[in-house]
């Protein structure tokens, strides 16, 4: 395991109010496994309008954002569990006007997918929360099914929204082997603690043809501080979500950051794959290398142009 970096973890869990210890290493790059990174920025948004030590690196071999030194999995089930909804809504229970926002971007999904997911069949949305995106499909005759570490949120669509969603970590996933039509991970896969267990086992899950869909923010709004925040802990943009879902066994065949879901998630971005042959590692750093957008010079110099633009 490569080397730690100084970090002093303790101003951030104070500010968040947990208690206890949790230990913390440098890991390697989750596209690639390389251990050379490159510092992106050191002071990050902490929640609460507050601004914190927490590093966010590049990968130097394939422009991998994310953050590093990472804490241990106990840090991240105690933070979504108890924490997570409070720092960002300030409630542990989901508003109307959430759920009803889940709703109309499923609805707008179900619209502009019509074409690409084909007949109803059976979906999967990782990280669902309460589930309300799943309802327009279920309406349309789809076989839902979602899951979501936040205990509130998911009771509050199995016995409010009358859904099929489990309360769980991505990571405990067992799915039925190649059941799936379509699998959903809308921003979700930023939050998670290992990305490639998840997408390992939804590829298992996923049938011969099955569709992928993932939704990242792809562009900053304002200054990176803000964009590089704690309880996203890789930035997956437009290059690495594609080479991150073609390592896994779904090729991309569409990226766009049109609005396909609704106006309320400003700056994302959407890429759609199909299942294929897994790749080599090779065939992916090859991918990386070609794609000027992921070269550490050209993401510190996009990322000092953000800065200047929101301060101007």
């Amino acid at each position: 395991m490569i080397a730690n970096m100084t970090f002093d973890p303790q101003p951030y869990l104070d500010h968040l109010g947990m208690t206890g210890s949790y230990a913390y290493e440098m890991t390697t790059c989750e596209l690639c496994g390389s251990d050379e990174f490159e510092l992106l920025r050191s002071e990050i948004s902490i929640g609460k309008g507050e601004y914190g030590t927490l590093p966010v690196q590049i990968c130097k071999r394939c422009g991998y954002l994310m953050q590093n030194p990472r804490f241990e999995r106990k840090f991240y089930k105690q933070f979504y569990r108890q924490v997570y909804r409070l720092v960002i809504k300030q409630s542990t229970a989901p508003t109307q006007e959430f759920i009803d926002d889940q709703i109309d971007r499923g609805k707008n999904l179900l619209k502009f997918g019509s074409q690409i997911f084909g007949k109803a069949g059976a979906i999967l949305d990782v990280g669902c929360s309460a589930g309300g995106m799943l309802i327009p499909f279920k309406e349309e005759g789809w076989q839902v099914y979602g899951m979501d570490p936040d205990t509130d949120y998911v009771r509050y669509g199995q016995e409010k929204l009358g859904l099929n969603i489990d309360y769980m970590d991505g990571e405990d996933m067992t799915l039925k082997e190649e059941h799936y039509d379509v699998v959903m991970i809308m921003g979700s896969l930023e939050h998670v603690y290992d990305p490639n267990l998840i997408l390992r086992e939804c590829r298992k899950a996923s049938k011969p043809g099955g569709i992928l869909l993932m939704e990242g923010r792809f562009t900053p709004l304002g200054h990176s501080r803000d964009y590089f925040n704690h309880n996203h802990h890789r930035y997956l943009r437009k290059d690495s979500m594609e080479l991150l879902m073609w390592k896994h066994g779904w090729k991309p065949f569409l990226t766009t950051d049109k609005p396909i879901c609704g106006p309320t998630r400003k700056g994302n971005g959407y890429v759609f794959g199909k299942t294929c042959a897994i790749p080599s590692s090779s065939c992916i750093l090859d991918d990386a290398s070609s794609r000027s957008s992921l070269k550490v010079s050209n993401i510190l110099k996009e990322f000092e142009k953000i800065d200047l633009r929101s301060l101007a």
